[in-house]
């Protein structure tokens, strides 16, 4: 950085020139960055932004140009220590910070250089004048990047942001703790999210560490919170389904639920709830359940003296069977359910003759006093089945949880009657 004495305030009449061409500035800045990196486009830092930050940040290297002493630049660094801080909470690399202003303090000085060349300056004159900008644009960059990281650093011990992370998961609903939460974590107040629960895959078994936790899934920007057992994931959704998020996070011995997409951080409590119901869906199991695909299980799981009822009442019978007889006929139900009462795809399921399905699902009828050609008889026994695999796990799960089947179904191909 050059000493004082050699530091040439940039004349008010460039530092006007230039202020007029702030918006051209701003547009050139932004159109680069989001070509270039991609928080800048994908929704990390709010589309919004951008501008409104970028030309205050120009601004204020504009004004700090034309000083009179390269001292006084200290005193207008506030916007730059703002967005340094800012892109921190962001979750933006700082790699992208470093390069928004590297871009601002290139195009400003090619702008200067441009204008001095308009006056027919003197190329020492001009020279003393990039120097300038680099002073300036060199000092603004590290306030950034220096506040950036002491953010980052303090990010742990951020108490306040737990606090109200914590009350806003726990139900509180008022709009003013999710205004602070999004002003602390600079996340959209009023944007789409869902909620992931993630616990061990054994009662008792090692919780993953939040490091391990990816702060990015499927493009989304996740903030992951511990509590006891469990990790909470709070998922900036933006136009996506909860559906993709999936795919994303470690399934291999460990039970995940993810919520529907709920508005805005006001419902974080409502979007818990779904996601530890969707969690309890797994009854024994492990991998990911998602609430929208499994609430008729929801249901059973919210009432478990009920659904504990219902497989006594609806069930009793087969569940007295020894344990290999009592899985294969709830396995067969399963298959037949998933093969939308098809006899031979079920029987192609389970690697067994079509005549076998039927005989299988004729003892079912028998031992609980039910059709499965009446709609009625045919869901209290899915239901009692499904309340039965959430008490005591399923025979066979993927690490992807399949509901117990409930849609369409072509009764057809099932011959009528109980015998």
């Amino acid at each position: 950085m050059p000493d004082q004495h050699s530091y040439v305030p940039v004349p008010e009449e460039c530092r006007r020139a230039l202020v007029s061409r702030l918006p051209h500035l701003t547009e050139s800045v932004l159109n680069e960055l989001r070509a270039t990196e991609l928080a800048y486009r994908d929704g990390t830092i709010p589309p919004v932004e951008p501008p409104i930050w970028i030309s205050r940040s120009v601004g204020a290297a504009l004004d700090a140009m034309s000083l009179e002493s390269a001292d006084e630049i200290t005193e207008t660094l506030s916007v730059a220590r703002t967005t340094g801080a800012r892109r921190a909470r962001q979750g933006v690399p700082i790699a992208a910070l470093i390069r928004a202003y590297h871009v601002g303090g290139r195009l400003i000085n090619s702008t200067v250089a441009q204008w001095a060349a308009e006056q027919g300056l003197a190329a020492e004159r001009s020279a003393a004048f990039m120097d300038t900008v680099l002073t300036v644009a060199e000092q603004h960059s590290l306030a950034a990047i220096n506040a950036y990281q002491e953010l980052r650093r303090s990010l742990p011990a951020a108490s306040a942001a737990e606090g109200l992370l914590h009350a806003l998961l726990n139900g509180e609903t008022s709009a003013v703790v999710a205004g602070e939460l999004a002003r602390e974590l600079a996340l959209p107040e009023r944007g789409r999210y869902a909620v992931i629960v993630l616990r061990p895959g054994a009662p008792g078994g090692p919780s993953r560490p939040l490091a391990e936790l990816p702060a990015w899934i499927a493009g989304l920007r996740t903030v992951w919170r511990a509590h006891h057992d469990a990790a909470f994931g709070i998922v900036v959704l933006k136009d996506a389904a909860p559906g993709v998020l999936g795919d994303g996070l470690p399934a291999a011995g460990v039970r995940v639920g993810i919520s529907a997409a709920v508005p805005g951080l006001t419902e974080l409590g409502r979007a818990r709830r779904q996601a530890e119901l969707a969690e309890r869906t797994l009854g024994r199991g492990t991998g990911v359940a998602h609430f929208e695909e499994r609430l008729t299980q929801a249901m059973l799981a919210m009432a478990p003296d009920v659904a504990l009822q219902m497989q006594s009442r609806v069930l009793g019978p087969v569940l007295e069977l020894d344990e290999a007889t009592r899985d294969v006929l709830l396995e067969t139900l399963r298959a037949w359910r998933t093969a939308e009462g098809s006899m031979a795809e079920a029987a192609k399921a389970l690697y067994c003759h079509r005549n076998t399905i039927l005989y299988r699902l004729r003892k079912l009828e028998r031992l609980t006093r039910r059709s499965l050609s009446s709609p009625h008889d045919m869901i209290e026994i899915v239901l009692a089945a499904e309340a039965f695999e959430l008490a005591h796990g399923a025979a066979s799960r993927g690490t992807r949880a399949q509901p117990f089947p409930l849609g369409k179904l072509d009764m057809t191909t099932y011959p009528h009657g109980n015998s």
